[in-house]
C-alpha cells in the first residue's frame, strides 16, 4: 500500500512541477508580448524574467536534473540576468549602472538565501565591475574626483590594514567560521 501511495505522490509532484514549468514559459512569453506592445526596448525587461525562470527551474527540478548541470545552469541564469544592462553600461548610462548594481545585489542576496556559491561569485563580479564603471564614468566628467577617490581609497586601505592587524586573531577565527560555512554550500 505504501508503494502505491508513494507512486501516486511522485506522479502528483511531477505533474505539479510540469505545470510550474509550463506556467513560467507562458509568463515569459506573455511578458515579452506585453513589453513589445508597450514599445519597451530595454533588454532587462526581456532577459531578467528568463534568467529568474532558469534559476527557478534549477531549484524546482533539482532532483530530476543531473548534479553536474546545476552549476552551469545557475551560471546561465545569473548571467542572463546580469548581462542584460551591460551593453548600456558600456555606453555610459547611469540608469543602467544603477540597474546593474541592484540586480547584482539581488543575485547575491538570493544566492545567500539559497546557499549557492556560484551565484555569489557571479553577482560579486558584476557588482565590482559596475562600481569600477561608475568610478570611470564619474571621473570623465570630473577629473579631480579620481584624485579624491584615490586618496580616500588609499586611506581606507591603510585604516583597514591597521584594524586587521589590531584584531588579527578574532578576524582569523571569523574567517575560519565563514569558510567552514561556505564549504557546506552548493
Amino acid at each position: 500500500i505504501s508503494s502505491a501511495a508513494s507512486d501516486v505522490y511522485k506522479r502528483q509532484v511531477f505533474r505539479a512541477r510540469s505545470y510550474a514549468v509550463m506556467a513560467a514559459i507562458i509568463m515569459n512569453c506573455g511578458l515579452m508580448l506585453l513589453w513589445r506592445s508597450l514599445h519597451v526596448n530595454e533588454l532587462e525587461f526581456y532577459l531578467v524574467p528568463i534568467g529568474l525562470s532558469v534559476l527557478g527551474f534549477v531549484e524546482l527540478l533539482k532532483k530530476e536534473l543531473p548534479g553536474k548541470s546545476h552549476d552551469p545552469l545557475r551560471y546561465i541564469g545569473a548571467l542572463t540576468i546580469l548581462v542584460s544592462p551591460v551593453f548600456d553600461v558600456l555606453g555610459g548610462s547611469w540608469g543602467h549602472m544603477f540597474t546593474l548594481m541592484v540586480l547584482s545585489v539581488l543575485v547575491i542576496l538570493t544566492a545567500i538565501g539559497l546557499r549557492i556559491r556560484v551565484l555569489v561569485y557571479a553577482g560579486s563580479a558584476f557588482l565590482l565591475a559596475d562600481l569600477v564603471a561608475m568610478v570611470i564614468r564619474s571621473t570623465v566628467a570630473h577629473p579631480s574626483l579620481l584624485w579624491v577617490g584615490g586618496v580616500l581609497l588609499g586611506a581606507g586601505v591603510i585604516a583597514l590594514a591597521a584594524f586587521c592587524e589590531n584584531h588579527r586573531e578574532k578576524l582569523l577565527s571569523q574567517i575560519r567560521l565563514v569558510s567552514a560555512e561556505l564549504a557546506t554550500w552548493h
